[in-house]
C-alpha cells in the first residue's frame, strides 16, 4: 500500500462534508479551474439553478468557496485555498474510480476510544491530530476516506504495537460491539448461523464500496471480503472484528482463520469462522 500523507484536520472534516452531497461535489469541481456565476455552474453541472444556489451557500459557509463580486444574479464564485486542498484530496482518494471508497466515522471513533482506554486521552488525541483527524469533530455516522482510516490502523500498529498487527486485531475485537451495525444484529436472539447471513447488510452500513459474501455450513462460515483497499493491519482488523462479533453474539469459544488475501493475489480476503 502506498504511503499516505495524512490531510490536515480541517481538510478531512470538509472532505467528509463535500462527499456527503453529490451536488456540493459537482459545484466545487465546476469552479475549480476558474470562477463562474450560478447560471454557468448550472449549465456545467446539469444541476437546477436552485440546487446550485443552495450548494454555493453551503460551500461558502464551510469556507470552501468565496464570492468575488457583489450581490446579484451575475455574482462570481471561486474556490478558496481550503477548497482547493479538499478537491485535491478527493482526487487522491478516488484515483480512477467513479466512487471514492469511504467508511463510516465509527471506525475513527472506536479507534480513538481504544487508545483512550489503554493509553490515556492525551496520547490518543495527540496521535489523532498527527493523523489529520480532530477527535472532537468525528461524526460516527459520517463518511470518511477509507484510505485514511486504513492508514490510521497501520500507524496504530506501528506506534503502539509490535508490527504484527495483533494490537489492531485486539482493538477491533474489543470495539466490535461499539459499531452500531454489529450491535444491531448481535441484539437479535438467533443462532449465529442466521446472523451470519445478515452480515452483508451490516457491511454496507459501514462501507460504500465492495461487498461481502457469506457461506454457512453448520457451525462454520466462510466470509469473503471483496474490499477495494487493504493492508496487513486491515486484515488483522477483520480477524478481530469477526472474533468480536461472535463474542458479542454470546459465543465464548470461537476460531477465526484467514484463508485467502487480496494482497497475495486472491480475488477476495477469506475468513473461516467456527463457533
Amino acid at each position: 500500500m502506498s504511503t499516505l500523507i495524512p490531510p490536515q484536520p480541517d481538510t478531512l472534516e470538509k472532505l467528509s462534508y463535500v462527499l456527503s452531497s453529490s451536488q456540493r461535489e459537482k459545484v466545487l469541481g465546476s469552479i475549480l479551474a476558474n470562477p463562474k456565476n450560478p447560471a454557468q455552474i448550472a449549465k456545467d453541472t446539469s444541476l437546477h439553478l436552485p440546487h446550485v444556489s443552495r450548494a454555493l451557500t453551503q460551500l461558502t459557509k464551510a469556507g470552501l468557496v468565496t464570492s468575488l463580486s457583489p450581490n446579484g444574479r451575475g455574482r462570481l464564485y471561486a474556490v478558496t485555498p481550503l477548497g482547493q486542498s479538499v478537491h485535491e484530496e478527493l482526487g487522491n482518494m478516488r484515483g480512477d474510480r467513479l466512487v471514492a471508497p469511504l467508511a463510516r466515522g465509527s471506525h475513527f471513533r472506536n479507534y480513538h476510544h481504544f487508545l483512550v482506554k489503554n493509553y490515556g486521552k492525551k496520547t490518543a488525541d495527540e496521535f489523532f491530530h498527527r493523523m489529520g483527524v480532530d477527535p472532537r469533530k468525528i461524526d460516527a455516522g459520517g463518511w470518511y476516506p477509507l484510505r485514511t482510516i486504513v492508514h490510521v490502523a497501520d500507524r496504530i500498529d506501528a506506534e503502539f504495537g509490535d508490527g504484527t498487527g495483533e494490537i489492531v486485531r485486539r482493538m477491533l475485537r474489543e470495539e466490535a460491539l461499539n459499531f452500531a451495525s454489529i450491535r444491531r444484529y448481535a441484539a437479535i436472539v438467533l443462532p449465529f448461523k442466521y446472523l451470519a447471513e445478515m452480515m452483508p447488510a451490516a457491511y454496507h452500513r459501514e462501507f460504500n464500496h465492495g461487498r461481502l459474501e457469506v457461506e454457512v455450513h453448520g457451525r462454520r462460515a466462510l466470509v469473503k471480503n471483496y474490499d477495494w483497499i487493504s493492508s496487513p493491519s486491515r486484515c488483522m482488523a477483520w480477524l478481530g472484528t469477526y472474533e468480536g462479533s461472535l463474542m458479542a453474539a454470546g459465543y465464548k469459544h470461537v476460531t477465526v482463520k484467514k484463508v485467502a488475501c487480496i494482497l497475495k493475489g486472491d480475488p477476495y480476503c477469506g475468513y473461516v469462522l467456527e463457533w
